[in-house]
């Protein structure tokens, strides 16, 4: 017997038993609401705050949840509480001395942040590049651009003009 003649009763067979699979067209079904996402707790929902610590690698970002409208000025607080159990597991530290005051902030205009330091702000330079990369970022996502982009002018409190930084953080 040739192959293709055998081949024959097993197609047909196949066929026959496809169209007759008992399922009837039954129309579309009745299905519950659509998807509408997570429901909305009271107040403002959480913004992302990033903030900037220090490592054995350089500075490293980390995310953080915060409620408050001004994420600048919320990322600031977030700076000088520095790094959760968490992070410091990570090997995250901050050189923000302990105690320090949190700067004030604001971003007057796209991709700037102006930031007054407090009274007794004394910092190395580690971590005012900490400073300046949080602030930096912060301003970033509040004009959507990016934190290397974004310009930092320090004022300390003893007056005189504003020192302007960038993060250059790689």
């Amino acid at each position: 017997m040739r192959p293709r003649a055998a081949s024959s009763p097993l197609l047909a067979l196949c066929l026959v038993s496809l169209t007759a699979c008992g399922v009837n067209d039954t129309g579309p079904a009745q299905a519950g609401a659509p998807a509408s996402g997570l429901r909305r707790t009271q107040g403002r929902p959480p913004a992302t705050v990033h903030v900037y610590f220090s490592s054995p690698l350089g500075l490293e970002r980390v995310s953080r949840l915060d409620k408050r409208p001004n994420t600048l000025q919320a990322a600031m607080d977030q700076l000088v509480a520095g790094p959760d159990p968490a992070e410091r597991t990570r090997g995250l530290v901050s050189l923000i001395p302990p105690g320090t005051p949190a700067p004030t902030a604001v971003t007057p205009q796209s991709s700037t942040a102006d930031v007054h330091l407090p009274r007794g702000w004394t910092a190395n330079r580690t971590a005012l590049h900490q400073l300046v990369c949080t602030a930096a970022d912060a301003a970033a996502t509040t004009h959507g651009t990016k934190p290397k982009d974004a310009r930092v002018r320090l004022y300390r409190p003893e007056g005189g003009e504003p020192a302007t930084e960038v993060c250059t953080r790689p």
